[in-house]
């Protein structure tokens, strides 16, 4: 498919893509959830003149404006995209490993999602009907890889909301690409996997995160920071993106520890990490420990380090992956220690819109509790994105299901906000939260303190 020729496409399916997006915007759809009905809305979408779809105006840019109604347009739509029956999303995300308590709400709302888009095919009479198929990621490549496989044989499976990390998505990547299986990872942020290929991430990746750390920590008044990590695509990312912009933008002193995700004990790496904080703050530094880490393999490393007292003397700082429900119901030593060391963290924020509240108060009525995991806002929109851009080619082809996917995202406005990709498909524009790790009664949270800007590299304090 020309991309040019999509772009510059105003009419049929194209339209049907500005509608679609704009129902989302507003509410997912107010047939779905607001009482049905046939709703007419009103696009403006301003075009180069030399576009496909202007206005012949010499070079001058104009704007064209459409009002359509929008149950009508997408069933003309639909009556000639060859779309009938079953069609399967695959969602391969983590039930079980190191980051299956993320994992099992992120599934949750990646399949609340393309229920939410079923009923809305059902209120126009679209003669087909999205069916999530669930995989365990297992948070193991192998595991992964052997899942994929086997969807693709059962159902041929052309796109696919997963992984949760860029460990696994690096593991499973390669017969995506070779098979022409479009990716949408939630979570994934490795900027070693920025490619352009069949892998899409609806989430900023590490150079950003890099650069929030860096400026945390040395807003902190640390010089130097001990880096225990995971040693694969994720850890190893971050680690490097960290230490480039720490030692570069502020000229500190970055040491590594690196371990094996696979080891079922990290005693020793550790005793490393305490014997340098130890050689480190007797030379008079001002030390710092960052901890790059899953769920598993986190809590193991802060139960040894908690037992170690040189370890409490410095403060804690980690990134996106443990913020996890499990950190918070971690066992009281662990839970003790990260209020002893101040731990503070990243993470990519979703936008806050009455769409995101929207997300949280639906989640919540549909599964009993409110959403554990903070990826869950982006499974949902990696869902929606697949299931819209499926509707948008107008053919089960992962082809050219990726040459859609990223003009579908450009003009999607999910319950995380604008998903507008960069070349490499990840997200373009992300901002990130400062987070304390904090207890109250008994109950622990990840709260909140600032916002870090990536357009002006300033930390911001919220009050």
């Amino acid at each position: 498919m020309n991309m040019e020729k999509l772009r510059g496409t105003s009419n049929g399916v194209l339209v049907a893509l500005f509608i679609i997006g704009l129902i989302i915007g507003i509410g997912i759809g107010f047939a779905t959830h607001h009482g049905g009905g046939t709703k007419t809305v009103t696009i403006t979408k301003t075009v180069a003149a030399n576009s496909a779809s202007s206005v012949t105006a010499g070079t001058k840019t104009v704007t064209i404006t459409k009002t359509i109604t929008a149950t009508k347009a997408m069933m003309a739509s639909c009556k000639h995209c060859g779309l009938r029956g079953k069609i399967p999303i695959g969602i391969l995300l983590p039930e079980t490993g190191g980051l299956a308590s993320d994992g099992r709400d992120n599934i949750k709302a990646a399949k609340l999602a393309i229920e939410d888009f079923d009923k809305f095919l059902e209120s126009i009479g679209a003669p087909f009907r999205f069916v999530p198929i669930v995989a365990d990621s297992g948070t193991n490549p192998r595991k992964a890889l052997a899942a994929l496989e086997a969807m693709y044989n059962e159902y041929h499976v052309q796109v696919v909301v997963g992984t949760d990390s860029s460990w696994v998505l690096s593991g499973v990547m390669g017969f995506a690409n070779t098979h022409h299986i479009v990716m949408i990872s939630p979570a994934s942020t490795s900027p070693a996997l920025a490619k352009p290929d069949y892998i899409f991430r609806v989430v900023g990746n590490d150079l950003g995160q890099g650069k929030a750390l860096a400026t945390l920590i040395h807003s902190k008044g640390y010089n130097t920071v001990v880096v225990i990590f995971r040693n694969e695509a994720y850890g190893r990312g971050l680690a490097d993106a960290f230490k480039h912009d720490f030692e570069k933008m502020y000229g500190g002193k970055v040491v590594f520890i690196p371990y094996n995700p696979e080891q079922s004990d990290f005693a020793p790496q550790v005793e490393k990490l305490a014997s340098v904080v130890k050689k480190l703050l007797s030379e008079g530094k001002k030390v710092a420990v960052l901890l790059i880490a899953f769920d598993t393999d986190g809590i193991n490393i802060l139960t040894h380090a908690s037992q170690i007292p040189v370890l409490s003397k410095v403060q804690w700082f980690t990134s996106d992956a443990l913020t996890s429900p499990a950190l918070l119901k971690a066992p009281k030593p662990v839970r003790e220690f990260l209020l002893k060391v101040h731990m503070e963290g990243t993470f990519p924020v979703p936008a806050k819109s009455p769409l995101y509240a929207w997300f949280v108060k639906h989640f919540e009525q549909v599964y009993g509790r409110p959403p554990q995991s903070a990826y869950s806002p982006y499974a949902y929109d990696a869902a929606y994105l697949a299931c819209l851009s499926v509707v948008v080619a107008g053919q089960y082809n992962g082809k050219v299901i990726k040459e859609v996917l990223p003009i579908v995202a450009e003009h999607f406005f999910g319950v995380t906000g604008w998903k507008l990709l960069d070349k490499n498909g990840d997200l373009k524009y992300q901002k990130y939260s400062i987070w304390v790790y904090a207890c109250n009664g008994g109950k622990c949270e990840f709260k909140t303190i600032a916002m870090y800007n990536p357009t002006t590299g300033k930390i911001t304090p919220v009050h």
